[in-house]
Order: structure tokens, then sequence, then C-alpha cells
């Protein structure tokens, strides 16, 4: 019998209230922060900011895993967290997922396209992908349960979108908060001082965040043609296939600029004023072992990559774990 993956996932934010003190009250968060302009912006406006990068950390040799990558059971713990530390009902986070393995360019590697999102799972650089975005997905579900506000961004082009566990999150973010409680918005960078025009798109669950859309470039705002950045290589292959490849120019138009982060704080206060999405809840609240024993069913086919057990057997083995006597025969001591 498959697992239900959003009942594990339930599971190990169990294990984790159940074995840490949550009183930080965070008010921003830029996951796969890289330079971190957004979160550098937030904190000089005075939010009490958090990034989140596998940059920041450098596994050491003696440790099992990267406690700053989402893929890694310690990573992903961590990033859960954090987001139950934030301040109840007043916070926002941000995902620039890396878009690598979902971009046009990588199509020749990945072979994904929006009739096959998840791509050619045999290279580890796909499945990676996907475990990295469906985990997002989580956090993302997270943060809607929180009734916080939450932004992602991509690339124009970006097949993410078109993951299944994507879709499924939308989905039950429509459920409860109606079809208006997703919006999504596209804009060119080159609006906010970027260094090429680059399109991008972007979801939340605050329709605030179409202020991003400042409409279409006109022909006065574009470089002229000998003056354009290119940032992808053309050559052909041994069989005479164009291919093209990134280089070094491509690297800056993945840092947002600061016009952009000033305009995305700027919106917090709007945008957490109108956020959508959180399920309403019942006059008279169910006992939670019931509730989490009668899980609905779920294709979890749509989560087969989040390898939810293993961040459930590191959180499960931590010393500190103490689930209280009416759960111990509900929670087991490991998931499948």
């Amino acid at each position: 019998m498959p697992r239900l993956v959003l009942q594990d996932f339930v599971a190990c934010v169990l294990l984790i209230f159940w074995t840490y003190t949550l009183t930080q009250d965070f008010e921003y968060y830029e996951f796969y922060a890289g330079v971190g302009n957004l979160c550098r912006q937030a904190r000089a406006c005075g939010y009490k900011a958090l990034r989140f990068d596998i940059l920041d950390n450098v596994k050491p040799y003696d440790r099992k895993t990267n406690f700053m990558n989402i893929n890694s059971p310690s990573g992903f713990a961590l990033a859960v967290i954090s987001l139950l530390r934030a301040r109840a009902r007043d916070f926002s986070a941000h995902f620039a997922l890396k878009c690598a393995s979902f971009c046009k360019m990588n199509v020749g590697t990945s072979k994904r396209s929006p009739c096959s999102s998840t791509g050619f799972t045999d290279y580890k650089s796909v499945s990676d992908s996907n475990r990295m975005a469906e985990r997002t997905c989580l956090l993302i579900l997270l943060c809607t349960a929180l009734e916080g506000v939450w932004t992602l961004e991509q690339p124009d082009g970006s097949v993410l979108e078109f993951l299944p566990a994507f879709r499924t999150m939308l989905q039950s973010i429509f459920a409860c908060g109606g079809v208006h409680a997703v919006a999504k918005v596209k804009w060119w960078m080159q609006h906010y001082q970027g260094p090429t025009p680059k399109r991008h798109y972007g979801y939340s669950n605050s329709r605030a965040v179409l202020t991003l859309d400042k409409g279409k470039l006109k022909k006065h705002q574009r470089k002229p043609k000998d003056q354009r950045i290119r940032t992808a290589d053309v050559y052909k292959d041994g069989n005479g296939v164009k291919r093209y490849k990134g280089n070094a120019n491509l690297r800056p138009t993945q840092i947002y600029p600061m016009p952009f982060a000033r305009h995305v704080i700027d919106s917090l206060e709007s945008m957490k004023a109108t956020c959508k999405g959180a399920p309403a809840l019942p006059s008279e609240v169910p006992d939670a072992r019931d509730s989490f024993t009668q899980w609905p069913v779920v294709n979890s086919e749509d989560w087969q990559f989040s390898a939810m057990a293993e961040v459930f057997q590191y959180l499960r083995g931590n010393r500190h774990l103490d689930i209280p006597q009416q759960w111990r025969g509900i929670i087991p001591d490991r998931l499948g």
C-alpha cells in the first residue's frame, strides 16, 4: 500500500513540536537565497529576517548531511523548524527554487516538458531537483496552513509549474481558499534595472504580488542590439545539432536587482493583509489524533520523490524527542 506522503509530512512536523522550542518570531524568510538581496532589504527595513541556502554551510567531512541542504534530512527538518518559528499569522516566505533542471536550456539533459515535467529521472541531477521541488511544495503548504504569505519565483520557461506536486499543492490551496487563493504574475526584470530583459513568473497566495508586473517592455527600454548581453554561447555538436551553453554573463542575471528587492519588501504588508488559502477551523475542532489517523486518500505518485521516510527517521532518533503518552501508539518507529 503506498504511503500517504502528506500524513508522513505532518508526522515529521509533530516530531519537531515534541523535540524543539519554537519561539523565535521570524517575520521574513528567503529560501534558496544566493546573494540574499531580499533578506538584506528586509533586515534594512526592520524585519526579523532569515536566509536559507546550501552555500551558507560547507558540510564537514565527519557529517553525513548538510543542514542547509533541503534535500538532506537535517536540511529539510531545519527548514520546517524555521517556519514553525515564524511570527504567528504575520510572516512572509520567498522561494527562489533553483531552476537549472527546469529551464529550457537544460531540456537536452533533463528531458522535461510541460507534458513530462518530472523528466528523465535516471539522472541524479533530475531526481534531486524533483525532490527539492516537492519538498518546497510541502513548505509552501505549511506556510499557507500557518496563515503566512508566500511567493515563489522562476524564470519564464521553467516547467516547475507543471510538476504534479506543484499542481496538487495549488489544488489543495484552491480547495480551502477558492480559485482566487493563488495568483500568478509575470514581469520583466529589466523594469527593475536587471542586466538583461529576462522574463520571470511568480506565484503567491496574495494578489498583491500582481504589482510586480509593470507592463510590456517597450522598445526604448531595450538596449541596442550591439549592447545586449548574451548569456549563452551557441555551438554545434558532432552531429551538427545546435546547442546552447550558459556563459559567465548568466550568473549576474540570477541575482535579484536591489530595486526588485525593495519593491517586494515594500509590498510585504499589503501582501500579508490579503493572503488567502488557510483552512478555516470548524466550529468544533476534532481531536488531533482522529484527524491524523483518518487521513484522506491522496495520489502518492504526486510526491514520489519527497522521501519523507528519511526525514522522519532522522527526527525519530533525536534523543530529546518526547512523544506524549497518548500518541505513542499512533506514531510508528519508522515509516514504510
